[in-house]
């Protein structure tokens, strides 16, 4: 069976960011790994669990981690900032590489979930070390996803809310604080999965308006790997089918036709699990 390790890197402003190892058993061991880069405000025990367990048991090392302001991590509370949760998947591919004895630094992965799988994009487009790309679910467009949950006067009134956090902040170095489902917007069935209370920060709203890995897609050189679900009522499917449009290095995408935002974690799990391993073994050069 796999076990656990947890560890702490460093990222940003020398922050400590709290990891978690799952270490394959030494004769299952490829040499290789993968970062997992979970969703919105959420922390390591949480979604990366089940995938994970499952990638470590296929001889996967596999690196969870909390991003800044989150979870056990150093930063600011329940400030998120998609540019600096992109900084510190980047440093935790780096502390993959070189700081895990008898890992290839050659065969690392990268494996983003939800909002989480457009932080993965961009830290893919940043780094050198991915040799593939796997992402769910996935938020590809900030402002798109944004329109989508909230009616037009919602969306204009949040809009107004989050610029006025700024403004506040600018002038009294003070951070409002919102309930992540403020921002998120589910409807009544995704209520039952968010019913932890999750601060962020009112401004995040602002940063979103300007999150576009969509618009970096053309930029990715490692193969990549999407899967969608049409039923997302949290996500709209279609961000997943616009994001594999514009990508232009190798890839394959698959959509799951029901199961809504939370099947990649649920009932397509092992479906999930086999297809990132083989892709992962695929342009590692685990096999032929």
């Amino acid at each position: 069976m796999p076990t656990t390790r947890d560890i702490h890197f460093h990222s940003g402003p020398r922050l400590k960011l709290s990891g978690r190892l799952y270490l394959p058993d030494s004769a299952r061991d490829l040499h290789a790994g993968a970062v997992f880069c979970h969703g919105f405000g959420g922390v390591k025990e949480g979604t990366p669990v089940g995938l994970c367990t499952a990638l470590a048991e296929a001889g996967y090392t596999m690196l969870s981690f909390d991003y800044r302001g989150f979870g056990a991590s150093e930063g600011e509370r329940a400030l998120l900032l998609p540019q600096e949760q992109a900084d510190d998947a980047v440093a935790a591919l780096e502390y993959l590489a070189t700081q895990v004895p008898g890992l290839d630094p050659q065969r690392i992965g990268l494996y983003g979930t939800s909002f989480g799988a457009g932080i993965a994009a961009l830290a893919a487009v940043r780094s050198p070390r991915p040799r593939a790309l796997v992402a769910s679910v996935g938020v590809m467009s900030g402002s798109n996803w944004m329109r989508s949950v909230h009616r037009w006067y919602e969306f204009r009134a949040i809009q107004r809310r989050a610029l006025s956090a700024i403004a506040h902040k600018a002038a009294t170095g003070e951070i409002e604080l919102c309930e992540r489902l403020d921002i998120m917007s589910p409807e009544p069935e995704s209520l039952v999965r968010y019913a932890e209370t999750t601060p962020i920060s009112m401004e995040t709203v602002w940063h979103l308006l300007h999150h576009e890995p969509v618009d970096h897609a053309h930029r990715l050189t490692m193969p990549v790997f999407l899967f969608g679900a049409d039923d997302d009522t949290v996500v709209p499917c279609d961000q997943t089918r616009q994001f594999f449009d514009r990508v232009t290095s190798e890839k394959q995408m698959e959509i799951f036709p029901a199961g809504n935002h939370w099947v990649v974690y649920d009932e397509a799990l092992p479906r999930v699990a086999e297809v990132t391993a083989a892709w992962f073994a695929r342009h590692m050069g685990l096999s032929t």
